[in-house]
């Protein structure tokens, strides 16, 4: 996958397979908790069956053909089936897996998109991911599921995604500030090193973002943001970390992205 996550090896990624290996559900949903340890790497894989990705606490990435999804804890994502996708655990989080059947795809969607977990729908996940795997399917669990199911169905969607570029002018800026979202490098410099001018670049980046530099690169740095407010970070330290000048002007660009502070965030 374009400008993976995986390519950065001098983060101390610690790659590994997925461990599930169940080859059909046999049940129209199937419960999968696990808890991931900082800086964890499930590499690219897919299944014939559709998942909804949450994490109860911590926040991770995953990765398809169309871009990055970033997931914090009011966040939940529909990968329908078959579609290859990897995860990354920047900072650990208990991640909390519903894996549901393929007849579900026309409720649920054929594209992959992130949805927002109010407290009800959350309170269901953590429900069913307490279910034994083997559980029975009787008349009560059925009408849990489909409750389930209408949830997931009228959830709002979110903008927790940045898409992929193709353009290989913007593959290595876009690679460098996924693994340096601090780089203040001007968009002029930028141009001098793949040799393309300021006005074209910004072209590239509405053409595939629908934003220019500065509002991708803030768009970036705010998704970074929330793993490590959701990891516990001090704004001062995301501020130095992420380029900001002072904590005023992290909050300042933070509020531009998400309509609220960081604290306001942190509170919701």
């Amino acid at each position: 996958m374009t400008e993976s996550l995986s390519n950065q090896t001098s983060l101390g990624w610690v790659s590994s397979q997925t461990r599930f290996n169940l080859t059909h559900l046999g049940k129209p949903v199937y419960p999968r908790a696990t808890t991931m340890p900082p800086w964890q790497h499930v590499q690219t894989h897919q299944h014939t069956w559709g998942q909804l990705a949450y994490t109860s606490n911590g926040v991770m990435t995953i990765n398809t053909p169309a871009g990055n999804f970033v997931i914090p804890p009011d966040q939940a994502l529909w990968l329908p089936p078959n579609l290859p996708h990897e995860t990354f655990c920047r900072y650990g989080g208990h991640f909390r897996s519903v894996y549901i059947d393929g007849d579900y795809i026309d409720v649920l969607g054929r594209d992959a998109k992130l949805l927002h977990v109010d407290e009800l729908l959350k309170s269901i996940i953590l429900e069913i991911c307490q279910w034994d795997p083997n559980y029975t399917l009787d008349e009560k669990k059925l009408r849990f599921i489909d409750v389930f199911i209408d949830r997931l169905e009228s959830a709002p969607t979110s903008a927790f995604f940045m898409p992929t570029a193709q353009d290989p002018r913007l593959l290595p800026i876009i690679s460098e500030l996924h693994a340096n979202p601090g780089c203040n490098k001007t968009l002029q410099q930028w141009g001098e090193e793949v040799g393309a001018s300021t006005r074209t670049l910004n072209r590239l980046f509405h053409k595939s973002f629908t934003m220019n530099f500065s509002q991708w690169k803030q768009k970036l740095r705010g998704l970074r943001a929330v793993e490590m407010i959701e990891a516990g970070y001090s704004q001062q330290l995301i501020a130095e970390q992420l380029g900001f000048e002072s904590s005023s002007a992290f909050n300042t660009a933070f509020k531009k992205v998400f309509d609220c502070t960081p604290g306001q965030y942190l509170r919701k």
